[in-house]
């Protein structure tokens, strides 16, 4: 049955992606009941909603409709992965597993799968065709499915000693996640890497991330579909900023970065990462040492693309640096690297006052300009830098733009970000070169947009990423 049970759960959490999730933000977090299920030492916990009643199976459902293809597609995945272990989904697994399926890690780690069968009989069925024969308790009013009569033992015993929904850490989690989601889950990934030190040593460079635990949600909302991660690393400190250079933004943008505060988490990679071979070759290449580069990149930055009447799109960085004076060297030094190598110099004229330096390869031309002293701007296009100074419309005042923040609460600080509004990015990847098969073409049409945002206070960081349809 455990091999049954968590099939079935990564088609749920497939099915919630290819559908749907609200265009309402999330809700607070609430612990779910279930959570009682799962003993205090407990290495993961994860719980799927099961119930095609449920407001998040209809949302799920309704948004299926707005994706050609995927109606069929997803319903016919599992389906024939039900149908290859000779079960049905209406008929013999859905009694056998009831609203909601539960499985926890053990600090053992023995997986323990938990179900509340409509149908007992139906359990047994399901039980039965299994290759497999599986260990079976009841607990708190739940069937516990083991692999063993030990490791169901264990499971009992340690639940006696506490659960999961008193401890700190799964709380704070949770607190992260929306409470309605089709699937939820939370991780020690601090106790889970230790069996995964193995893995790490295999490799060449060793990174030390410190994460001490990870939570995550799928929610189907009725317009789009929100992904949730929460994640503790100690010593993060607060890497907020204020997103002023993304305001500034030219409406029209297809897709857009917003960076900043990056300067501690450059130092963290830096303090648990051997950089210095990877130094050197960036430096044999671009002239300029990693150092001046990640410089450039340790305050607020916003990087977007725009369409032009090239047919390669404009692409555009702007940065505000500690250190302004070093930044515009190592982007002049970069720019007179590339003119050395194109066999050609840099240009300098004058644009509404403002000195604008350029130099033209035979694929692309780069202006850049050094902007109020603290600013500097990239950019590929031809009117990029008069366009970001004007006082015209700006992305951030779109609607579409709107909805996007509005789905992930985007607030007045955040950690980063980035935008992309599909509808407008298809016409211009297939300019590029890109294509796309009909069928996957006609369900990237459907989506409106994406926004993945990273939030957060402290140690505790929040993603939200949303994906949402069009009308």
């Amino acid at each position: 049955m455990l091999r049954r049970a968590l099939p079935i759960a990564s088609l749920l959490a497939a099915l919630a992606l290819a559908t749907g999730c609200a265009g309402a933000k999330s809700t607070a977090s609430s612990i779910p009941e279930s959570a009682s299920l799962a003993p205090a030492d407990a290495l993961a916990y994860v719980t799927v909603t099961t119930d095609e009643g449920s407001e998040q199976w209809k949302n799920a459902a309704g948004l299926l409709e707005r994706i050609p293809g995927a109606k069929d597609g997803v319903s016919g995945s599992i389906g024939s992965a039900l149908g290859e272990q000779g079960v049905d989904w209406s008929n013999d697994v859905r009694p056998a597993i009831g609203p909601e399926l539960v499985v926890v890690a053990t600090a053992d780690q023995d997986p323990i799968v938990l179900v509340q069968p409509s149908d007992e009989a139906k359990l047994d069925a399901l039980l039965a065709k299994g290759d497999t024969t599986y260990v079976r308790g009841e607990v708190d009013g739940w069937e516990a499915l083991a692999q063993s009569q030990a490791a169901l033992d264990g499971y009992r015993a340690a639940l006696a000693k506490g659960t999961l929904d008193d401890v700190d850490a799964f709380t704070k989690g949770f607190g992260a996640l929306p409470s309605e989601a089709l699937a939820r889950a939370w991780v020690d990934t601090a106790r889970l890497s230790k069996g995964l030190g193995q893995l790490v040593e295999q490799a060449s460079t060793k990174v030390d991330l410190g994460l001490d635990w990870l939570a995550a949600a799928v929610s189907a909302q009725d317009d789009g579909v929100l992904l949730t991660l929460g994640m503790r690393m100690p010593g993060g400190g607060d890497t907020r900023y204020e997103p002023k250079l993304f305001a500034r933004v030219p409406a029209g943008a297809v897709a857009a970065v917003s960076f900043g505060g990056t300067q501690k988490i450059l130092d963290r990679v830096q303090g648990n990462v051997d950089l210095d071979k990877v130094s050197g070759t960036i430096e044999s290449i671009t002239g300029v040492s990693l150092k001046g580069l990640t410089d450039a990149l340790s305050g607020e930055g916003a990087l977007y693309v725009r369409p032009s009447a090239e047919q390669l799109p404009e692409v555009t960085l702007v940065l505000r640096p500690p250190d302004a004076s070093k930044t515009w060297e190592t982007l002049d030094g970069l720019a007179r690297k590339l003119a050395e190598q194109a066999n050609t110099t840099v240009t300098v004229r004058t644009e509404n006052g403002t000195e604008v330096r350029r130099v033209t390869t035979e694929q692309v031309t780069i202006s850049y300009a050094r902007l109020e002293d603290d600013t500097i701007i990239a950019t590929t296009g031809d009117t990029g830098i008069r366009t970001f100074l004007a006082d015209g419309p700006k992305l951030v005042d779109s609607d579409a733009y709107k909805r996007a923040a509005d789905a992930v609460d985007m607030g007045e600080k955040t950690r980063g970000f980035v935008y992309v509004d599909v509808d407008g990015a298809l016409p211009l990847a297939e300019r590029a070169g890109g294509s796309l098969p009909p069928d996957a073409k006609d369900a990237v049409a459907a989506i409106d947009s994406f926004i993945l945002q990273s939030s957060g206070d402290g140690d505790v960081t929040k993603v939200s990423g949303f994906v949402r349809l069009n009308d």
